[in-house]
């Protein structure tokens, strides 16, 4: 996308916006992640910019953003968006009946190596609720519970300790240094060649977006393959970008996306 270069920048890294740009560009809406402080708001308003501030950080969270995002933009996207609960309701229900039947003592333990291969996150957060939702006991749930978000920097020593049965990776990169590094040789995990990278197609599937739905489908597949072997990821990722994101993904399209083993 060459136009990249010229685009405007409205909005920094680190959450702050560019009021005066923004005012010239006059958007309709500005969506964002947390509530803006008042003073930039009831400027954006008074430009007659509507501010749409979301809850994040949690599975109901990221449904409730596509329904209210589908009310805002008309009745054809809100249409798509409550197919979209629905698919997402029904994979709820369809990861809970298969799931019923594996008491706790035969779950799955993991560890999730999210953006580093020592970034995790606990409860509350996001990534706890998808590994909930796909019958993973997450090693680091306990970590960070001071912390608003559950997430930061975990020890070498404590991942070793808590020895995971299965890690996951959000980047291909970081599973495989996880594997080949002397340093994780002793973990279980590595020893059993079960380190995956997480599925990804317009973005990470692990991450705040509506590929979600299918994020907690695919570990407990991955994990509990003889309870889900009624369910083919590769059909069930065919499915849903058609039906909700109108793409036709070729067979090398959906195996790249899924492409999570070292």
């Amino acid at each position: 996308m060459p136009s990249i270069k010229d685009a405007a920048l409205t909005t920094l890294g680190d959450g702050t916006v560019n009021v005066e740009e923004l005012m010239v560009l006059k958007p309709d809406i500005l969506f964002s992640s947390c509530a803006l402080p008042d003073a930039v708001s009831r400027q954006l308003r008074g430009a007659g910019i509507a501010v749409a501030s979301f809850r994040s950080n949690s599975i109901d969270a990221l449904v409730e953003r596509v329904l209210i995002t589908g009310e805002m933009l008309g009745p054809d996207a809100l249409e798509i968006a409550r197919k979209y609960q629905g698919y997402f309701d029904d994979n709820r229900r369809r990861v809970a009946e298969r799931l019923e039947g594996i008491p706790p003592d035969r779950r799955v333990r993991v560890y999730l190596a999210s953006g580093a291969p020592l970034s995790t996150s606990g409860q509350p957060s996001l990534n706890q609720d998808w590994m909930d939702l796909g019958g993973a006991i997450n090693i680091a749930e306990s970590w960070f519970g001071d912390m608003p978000y559950a997430s930061d920097t975990a020890s070498l020593e404590d991942i070793i300790a808590g020895n995971p049965d299965v890690i996951i990776s959000m980047n291909a990169e970081d599973a495989e240094e996880i594997r080949t590094r002397p340093q994780w040789r002793n973990v279980k995990a590595v020893r059993e060649g079960r380190v995956y990278a997480n599925p990804r197609g317009l973005c990470w599937w692990c991450r705040g977006t509506s590929e979600e739905a299918l994020q907690f489908l695919w570990p407990a597949s991955t994990l509990y393959p003889d309870a889900f072997a009624d369910i083919d990821m590769r059909e069930e990722t065919r499915r849903f970008y058609r039906n909700i994101y109108g793409i036709e993904l070729v067979d090398d399209e959906i195996a790249e996306f899924l492409k999570s083993t070292y």
